[in-house]
Formats: structure tokens, C-alpha cells, sequence
């Protein structure tokens, strides 16, 4: 699972995975985080995807969430914005946003994965690495998945 692409943006369930145990396809995140740079892939995810890991990684369990304590978050965020190109949400992505948003009809909660496809796209970033795919539809990215 190596992606044709040599720069890759991270969504955020990859990040999530890497430190779940229980989720299946955590070896593929830890091999894309820690393996790919080493292939000569380089790794970009923006500053919306580390706010979104922190939502779910300090959430309780029972609301859908890891129930990571504060420090440990801040500590797995942290390694992953290291372990990364951190992209800043800009005006030019705002308006890509937009222009996806028109152009493709995307609406209520995909919006939030057409920004990471607008930032991804505005820094010349074709690829994203995703455990749900299907956020993806219809966004022009190409789409790598964790399964892969």
C-alpha cells in the first residue's frame, strides 16, 4: 500500500487509527505515517484534520470518541504535526472551498472534507490518504485508502 502519489495529505482517521489498538487498520496508518517518508512520500495535513483529532481523541468512548486523556492528546497531536507539513487553512483556501462547494454541490458535514480537499489542492497536493473513502466522492483528489 503505496500511494502513486509522492505527497500525500493525512485525513484525520488516520491519525486516530495509529493510536487506536482496536481498529483494524492500524498497522496501515502507523505504516503510512512512519514508512512512506522513508519510500520518499511526503506527508501534509492541515490545521482543521489536528483540531478534528483532538474532538475525537478527547471525547469520552460512550460518545463515540477515544477518551485519550488531555496530555496524552496534546502529546499524540503534537508528534503527528512533527511527523507532517502542517497546512494552514488560507483566503485561497476559502475560495477553492467555495468553488467545490458550487461546482459539486457539496453539502451539511462534507463540507468539512471538501476544506481538507480544498487546502490539499491550493498547495498543489493531489492525494489524500483517508479510512473513509466514500468522504471523498465526487471531490477532485485522488483518494488512497487505509485499506488498501
Amino acid at each position: 500500500m503505496t500511494p502513486a502519489a509522492r505527497r500525500v495529505l493525512i485525513d484525520t482517521n488516520v491519525f486516530l487509527a495509529a493510536v487506536d489498538e482496536s481498529r483494524p487498520e492500524r498497522g496501515n496508518a502507523i505504516q503510512t505515517l512512519e514508512g512512506w517518508p522513508a519510500l520518499g512520500v511526503a506527508l501534509y495535513t492541515t490545521t482543521q484534520v489536528l483540531r478534528e483529532f483532538l474532538v475525537v481523541a478527547t471525547r469520552p468512548v460512550a460518545a463515540n470518541g477515544l477518551g485519550l486523556a488531555l496530555p496524552d492528546a496534546i502529546r499524540d497531536v503534537a508528534e503527528f504535526a512533527e511527523a507532517t507539513t502542517v497546512l494552514p487553512e488560507t483566503l485561497a483556501t476559502w475560495r477553492k472551498l467555495l468553488e467545490l462547494v458550487q461546482d459539486i454541490g457539496v453539502t451539511g458535514v462534507r463540507v468539512h472534507d471538501a476544506n481538507i480537499a480544498a487546502c490539499a489542492l491550493v498547495n498543489g497536493i493531489g492525494a489524500v490518504v483517508t479510512g473513509n473513502a466514500a468522504d471523498f466522492d465526487r471531490l477532485p483528489v485522488e483518494v488512497v485508502g487505509l485499506t488498501e
